[in-house]
C-alpha cells in the first residue's frame, strides 16, 4: 500500500488531537504540489577505481535502500535510473546491469553492473515503482543533434541507437521483468531534445522515423500498459515564450504524439533550477497542456489510446551541481505549473535525498534540504524562520580583488553576495556551507578600478529564508593591476596582477604568461594568453571552458576586460575565441570593440565562421551553431600601446564560454 498524504495524517491529528491535546488548525494546508518521485544518476556512481581517486565509497545495495526508504518517507511514489547504459562506441560501454549480449563490449566493473539490479530491488523493498531506462550516448548524440542528423554519420548514429535501444530494452525485461513485475511501470528514454535543434530541416523528421518510431513501438509491445517517458529541456531563456516558440515545441512534440508511442512529456531544467522562474512557466505549461489535450484527440481519431500525459521534472540543482534549489523556489516553481501536469519528478535523488559524503554523489547538506522539503509538505506551507546574520570581513588584494570571509554563526546552508556598482545591483556568487566548515571565503575578482563598490552577504537556509545582509562598500584604487610584465607567475585562477576587468566572471582563467606577441616575415610568433586547446564540442568537455556568468555592463551595456601588457608593444591584431552552443543559455557576444591606450583600435561584429583567419576580418550574422568563434580586430595600421580595453557587447543575459585572448 502506497503511504498516505501528511496532509491526510494532519488533518485526522486536527480532529482527535493527541495526547489529549488539540492541535491547532495550520492555514493553507497541504496548499503544496509534491514531488512523485526522483531520477537518480546512476553513471554518477564510482568504479572502485573512480571510488579511490575520489576518496569516495563505492554504492552498494545499502546506499539504494537508504535512497527508496527516504524517498518512500517523503510520500513519494517513483524511482527513474536514468542510464542502463553508457555508450562510448561500438567496443566500447559501461553497463549498470549484467549484460549477456554485449560481454564483450562491456566495459564495466562488477559493481557498476549491479547499479540497476540494486535500484530494482530498494525500489520493490520500499514499493515504488520504476522506469527502465535506455542507453545514453551524450557526446554522440548532442554532436548528431547539433548537426540536426543532415550528416549520414548522424543518421547512421539514429538507426544504431534505435537498434541498441530495442536489444538492451529486450535483456532488461528478460532480466528483471518476472522479478520485478510490480515495480517496472514503463521505459525512460535518456536521450534530450531542446526547443531549438529539432525545427530546422529534416532533424524531426529523421529522430522519428529512424528512432522514435521502431524504439517506441517495440517499448509498447513488450509492455503494453508501461508508460514510455521523455523529458526534454525547455529554456526559457528568463523570458516569456513568443507565440513562435509555443507553436514549433507544441507542433514538434503533437507530431511526435500522433506518429510514435511516446505517452508521457516531462520537460525539464526550465522548470528548474538553470533558465526559468515560475512568472515564466505557466506561459510555457498551459499552452503544452492543450497540446497534450489535443494530442489524446487525434488519438482517438486513429483509433488508439488516450493516455497522452504531461509531467513536470523540476530539476533541483544547479547545473553545476553546485547548489540545491531552496524548497521555497522549488515550490513557486512547481505550484506555477501544478494546474497543467499529472505528477512532478524532480532530477536528481543526489541533490536532495540525505547521503553520507563518502558517496560518489552526495551533498552535504542534503539532509538539511530534505527535512525542509518533508516539513514544508507536512505543514503544508513552506515556513518563514529566522536566519542569524553572517560574521564578515573583507581586504583588497592585488587592488582589485575584494575578498570576504564568512565564519558560519548558525545552521545555514550556504551564503549569497550581491555586488553593486553605479546603482546596478547583481547576484555575484551563491556557494554551499559544508557542514565541516566554520569558515567560508567568497573572492570577488572582477571589479573596475576606481569604483565604489557596495556588497551585500546574507545566509540562506534550505527553506530559503535569508538572513539580514552584512553591508559594507569598497572604494577601490585608480590604478588597473600591474599587468602581465612578470612571467614568473603561473596563474590558475582570476588574478588581478593579470587583468583588471568589469566581468564579475566565476572561472575566467588566464592559464599561461605572455610577453606579447610578433611576427616574423609572414610567420605568427605568439604564446598565447590562455591555454591553447584543440577544438573539441563543449558537451564533451565542459570543464575545460572558461564560463562567465553574471556579467556586469556598464550603462552603455558593454561588459569590460583590460589588459596591461607591461610595457608598449606593436599591436597588429587582438582576437577572442568563444565556443557557441545551439541553446538559449550560451550565446556568444553580439560584438567586441578593442581600444588601446584608450584610443579605437577595432569593433569586430559576430562572425558566422569558425575558422581562424590571420588576414582578414571575421564578419557576418551569427549562426547559432555549435563551435568556436573568433572575434578578430584588424586595424587599418598597426598602432603602439600598452592597456588592452575589450568591450564585450552582449545580446541576452547569458552564459559566455571563452576559450582564448590573442594578441597580435
Amino acid at each position: 500500500m502506497r503511504r498516505k498524504r501528511w496532509g491526510y495524517m494532519l488533518c485526522f491529528l486536527v480532529l482527535m488531537g493527541v495526547g489529549g491535546m488539540m492541535i491547532p488548525k495550520i492555514a493553507n494546508a497541504q496548499s503544496l504540489p509534491e514531488v512523485s518521485g526522483m531520477f537518480i544518476r546512476n553513471d554518477l556512481v564510482a568504479s572502485p577505481e573512480e571510488a579511490k581517486e575520489k576518496q569516495r565509497q563505492v554504492w552498494g545495495l545499502a546506499q539504494y535502500q537508504s535512497i527508496s526508504e527516504n524517498l518512500a518517507k517523503a510520500g513519494m511514489t517513483v524511482l527513474i535510473p536514468q542510464i542502463a547504459v553508457s555508450y562510448t562506441d561500438a567496443s566500447k560501454q559501461t553497463f549498470y546491469y549484467p549484460t549477456k549480449r554485449f560481454q564483450s563490449t562491456d566495459q564495466a566493473s562488477a559493481s557498476e553492473r549491479a547499479q540497476l539490479g540494486y535500484a530494482l530491488q530498494s525500489a520493490k523493498e520500499n514499493d515504488l515503482g520504476v522506469y527502465l531506462p535506455l542507453q545514453l550516448s551524450e557526446a554522440s548524440w548532442f554532436q548528431s543533434l547539433y548537426n540536426h542528423f543532415e550528416s549520414k554519420e548522424s543518421q547512421n548514429f539514429l538507426k544504431q541507437s534505435a537498434t541498441f535501444s530495442i536489444q538492451i530494452a529486450d535483456e532488461m525485461m528478460q532480466q528483471y521483468g518476472s522479478t520485478y513485475s510490480s515495480q517496472i511501470q514503463g521505459f525512460y528514454l535518456p536521450f534530450e531534445v531542446d526547443n531549438s535543434n529539432l525545427y530546422e530541416g529534416q532533424a524531426l523528421e529523421r529522430f522519428i522515423e529512424y528512432y522514435l518510431q521502431p524504439v517506441t513501438a517495440h517499448l509498447r509491445k513488450l509492455l503494453p500498459k508501461g508508460r514510455i517517458v521523455t523529458s526534454p529541456l525547455i529554456y526559457t531563456n528568463l523570458v516569456k515564450p513568443s507565440e513562435k516558440d509555443l507553436s514549433q515545441w507544441n507542433t514538434m512534440w503533437r507530431n511526435i504524439f500522433f506518429r510514435t508511442e511516446v505517452d508521457t512529456l516531462m520537460p525539464q531544467d526550465g522548470a528548474g533550477w538553470e533558465s526559468a522562474t515560475a512568472d515564466q512557466l505557466a506561459d510555457w505549461y498551459e499552452p503544452m497542456s492543450e497540446m497534450i489535450d489535443t494530442s489524446n484527440t487525434d488519438r482517438r481519431m486513429q483509433g488508439r489510446s488516450t493516455n497522452i500525459e504531461l509531467w513536470n521534472n523540476p530539476e533541483s540543482y544547479s547545473m553545476t551541481g553546485s547548489n540545491t534549489m531552496d524548497i521555497r523556489r522549488l515550490e513557486k516553481n512547481m505550484q506555477a505549473v501544478d494546474p497543467y501536469v499529472k505528477r512532478h519528478i524532480s532530477f536528481s535523488a543526489h541533490s536532495l535525498m540525505p547521503m553520507s559524503e563518502v558517496y560518489l554523489s552526495g551533498q552535504e547538506n542534503n539532509a538539511a534540504y530534505y527535512s525542509a522539503y518533508v516539513e514544508s509538505q507536512r505543514i503544508g506551507y513552506v515556513p518563514t524562520k529566522l536566519v542569524k546574520k553572517p560574521t564578515v570581513t573583507y581586504e583588497v588584494k592585488d587592488k582589485t580583488n575584494v575578498v570576504f570571509h564568512v565564519t558560519r554563526v548558525g545552521e545555514e546552508t550556504g551564503y549569497v553576495i550581491y555586488r553593486t556598482i553605479n546603482g546596478k545591483r547583481i547576484k555575484l556568487k551563491e556557494i554551499n556551507a559544508e557542514k565541516a566548515q566554520d569558515t567560508f571565503t567568497i573572492t570577488d575578482a572582477q571589479v573596475l578600478p576606481n569604483a565604489s563598490v557596495s556588497y551585500e552577504v546574507m545566509a540562506l537556509d534550505a527553506y530559503g529564508n535569508r538572513s539580514l545582509p552584512y553591508t559594507c562598500t569598497v572604494d577601490l584604487p585608480p590604478t588597473i593591476a600591474d599587468g602581465i610584465s612578470d612571467f614568473t607567475k603561473d596563474i590558475d585562477v582570476v588574478n588581478a596582477s593579470a587583468l583588471s576587468t568589469g566581468l564579475p566572471v566565476q572561472t575566467l582563467t588566464f592559464a599561461e604568461q605572455s610577453e606579447g606577441f610578433e611576427y616574423e616575415n609572414e610567420e605568427v610568433v605568439a604564446t598565447r594568453l590562455t591555454k591553447h586547446r584543440p577544438y573539441i564540442p563543449w558537451t564533451d568537455q565542459r570543464d575545460d571552458y572558461t564560463v562567465q556568468e553574471q556579467i556586469y555592463t556598464d550603462a552603455e551595456g558593454f561588459a569590460h576586460l583590460r589588459l596591461d601588457l607591461g610595457k608598449t608593444k606593436t599591436i597588429q591584431a587582438i582576437g577572442m575565441s568563444f565556443v557557441q552552443d545551439r541553446n538559449a543559455s550560451i550565446r556568444i557576444p553580439a560584438a567586441v570593440h578593442y581600444e588601446v591606450d584608450g584610443k579605437t583600435f577595432a569593433t569586430a561584429n559576430q562572425p558566422s565562421v569558425p575558422q581562424i583567419d590571420f588576414t582578414k576580418t571575421v564578419a557576418g550574422d551569427n549562426t547559432y551553431q555549435a563551435g568556436e568563434y573568433w572575434y578578430w580586430g584588424f586595424p587599418k595600421a598597426t598602432i603602439k600601446g600598452q592597456v588592452v580595453d575589450i568591450k564585450i557587447q552582449l545580446e541576452y543575459d547569458v552564459f559566455l564560454f571563452m576559450r582564448e585572448l590573442l594578441v597580435l
